[in-house]
């Protein structure tokens, strides 16, 4: 993907399908309406809405502040000043997870610093926390009393979260002496990915929805994508059921032409592409083929 259209990966998510959204695009059949049952960070959804295939897209999601933090950020209303959040300490991380009521600024601060984008765990471990917050506030701040400090004058200029982390790469590789272990500052890269949200136009065709996918109204010349938690997967916020989402696609769902991402072939469905072996985090390390299935009834 292109830097230019890199803001139409959405939200840093679970699951977030930017690396194969162009290939899901060129799969699914044109149509009037895109109704993304199971939205999640918006990729494609985004993707949908700009590419011209689709007079409207529903972007859906049962979680309500992953949906608002979307449409904030598009729409800069509410604005967030994503500076304020670019070095936050283990302690500030876990006092949002458990102490805050859920707002879109909560939800903006467990995708941005969470492992894995799970919203449970801290970004860093403790032994690489101290050093990556190190080199954080020197290069915003200038104030950890450290040689790193020099980093703050060199990209004094620099007036947004992405000039200044390639700035800060351009000075790593002129300081050889500098660790690698300074490669990368994880937290950087997602808050950029919002920013990138926060400098697009706003998407007419896209239309924003928090409903179980079992109340939406979908009409029969729909063309429905579901990217649901997949079969035998650890990422299942407060846990789905797979028999009712089955019961729903084969005799609920009016649209002809529904398709689902998955890495099993699910019950009457038939696979429309294969993406090919994707590194499944798991504690068997096995490669899995991402499959975009297409239900048969």
């Amino acid at each position: 993907m292109k830097l230019k259209d890199k803001w139409k990966r959405g939200l840093p998510y679970v699951g977030n399908k930017g690396q194969k959204v162009e290939q899901i695009m060129e799969a699914l059949p044109d149509g009037k309406r895109l109704v993304d049952i199971f939205g999640g960070g918006g990729c494609v959804s985004l993707t949908a809405a700009s590419s011209g295939k689709y007079e409207e897209v529903i972007y859906n999601d049962r979680r309500k502040t992953v949906v608002e933090l979307l449409r904030a950020l598009i729409n800069d209303k509410p604005h967030f000043n994503l500076m304020d959040y670019v070095a936050l300490t283990r302690e500030q991380f876990f006092d949002w997870r458990d102490n805050q009521p859920d707002s879109i600024e909560r939800m903006l601060v467990l995708i941005a610093y969470s492992f894995s984008n799970n919203q449970k765990s801290y970004l860093w471990s403790k032994k690489s926390e101290e050093e990556k917050l190190l080199l954080t506030k020197a290069l915003f701040y200038g104030n950890t009393g450290t040689e790193f400090d020099q980093l703050y004058n060199y990209s004094l200029n620099a007036n947004t979260i992405s000039e200044k982390y390639r700035l800060f790469h351009k000075w790593r590789r002129e300081q050889m002496n500098i660790n690698s272990r300074f490669d990368q500052l994880q937290q950087l890269e997602r808050l950029q990915q919002l920013e990138r949200l926060q400098q697009t136009v706003r998407l007419e065709q896209l239309e924003y929805s928090v409903k179980d996918y079992r109340e939406l109204v979908i009409d029969t010349d729909d063309v429905v994508y579901c990217d649901p938690s997949y079969v035998g997967t650890q990422y299942d916020y407060g846990g789905f059921d797979h028999k009712a989402f089955e019961n729903w696609y084969l005799h609920e769902c009016p649209a002809k032409e529904i398709y689902i991402s998955e890495y099993t072939k699910l019950p009457h469905t038939e696979v429309a592409f294969n993406f090919g072996k994707k590194i499944n985090f798991s504690g068997v390390n096995k490669r899995r083929d991402e499959l975009l299935l297409r239900v048969v009834r």
